[in-house]
């Protein structure tokens, strides 16, 4: 693939010059540090403003467990977001502006185009999954004891392919559609059918939505008869595979 490595860091300068990978990376840092800081002061905060019928009410003591929980939410829903957002311009707007055959009319190939793009997307949201992971684990460890170090690195991993689902599938509709905002509604349309399959007894577990109890079980190092890691790691991996495959095939004979 001529050109992939220069069209790589261009794609990495570029974010970082435009402030997008230092947006991204400090959001994803905020909702890591305030995951065990709001699940520590939670009790206080319900007895403080919950009314005193609350006084009498045993307010179990939160833990490790509950960090995670409220981490994998913030991440996970965020994360399903931020994807889409910061997808649905990847091709279609370079398409849309011309910008697109420009460099395409140099030594670059089409599949160095379109992986350099992907491959600087996946590396923002590595690095910004990573200081949420990190800084939620550092504040944990502040706030109530150590938790596993391996096992929040395997939480994070998971995060960050529970968010490569929905970049793939943005991705896709970026290289189908002819602006920006059509990509987006192909993101949020693929996250709106994934959301609704979750919701089927049972199925859950095979989808991304699944993946959530993997990262939880995976940080508390538990075994839970309801999941199936692998199961559920090799959907999510076949959906990215098969979105990108998609992708390929469409702008390797797309006009620009």
């Amino acid at each position: 693939m001529t050109g992939y490595r220069e069209m790589v860091a261009k794609e990495l300068l570029e974010a970082w010059r435009t402030y997008r990978l230092i947006v991204l990376a400090l959001l994803f840092l905020a909702l890591g540090v305030t995951a065990p800081i709001l699940t520590r002061l939670l009790p206080d905060i319900i007895r403080t403003f919950g009314g005193s019928q609350l006084f009498e009410v045993d307010i179990p003591t939160p833990g490790i467990a509950d960090v995670i929980e409220q981490l994998l939410k913030n991440t996970v829903q965020f994360g399903a977001l931020a994807a889409i957002l910061l997808t649905m311009g990847s091709v279609a707007t370079e398409r849309e502006r011309g910008t697109a055959a420009f460099v395409l009319a140099k030594p670059v190939t089409r599949s160095a185009f379109l992986w350099a793009k992907f491959v600087a997307i996946a590396v923002q949201f590595a690095i910004a999954v990573g200081l949420a992971t990190a800084g939620a684990y550092l504040y944990t460890i502040v706030l109530f004891h150590r938790p596993s170090a391996l096992g929040w690195i395997e939480l994070g991993a998971i995060v960050w392919l529970s968010t490569m689902v929905y970049v793939s599938i943005t991705f896709l509709g970026s290289t189908i559609a002819k602006s920006s905002l059509g990509a987006a509604g192909i993101g949020f349309l693929g996250l709106i059918v994934l959301s609704i399959l979750s919701i089927v007894p049972n199925f859950s577990i095979w989808l991304p939505a699944g993946l959530l109890g993997v990262a939880q079980a995976a940080a508390l190092h538990e075994d839970s008869p309801d999941l199936d890691p692998v199961l559920t790691i090799s959907v999510s991996i076949g959906i990215i595979v098969i979105a990108l495959g998609l992708a390929w095939l469409r702008f390797r004979r797309a006009e620009l």
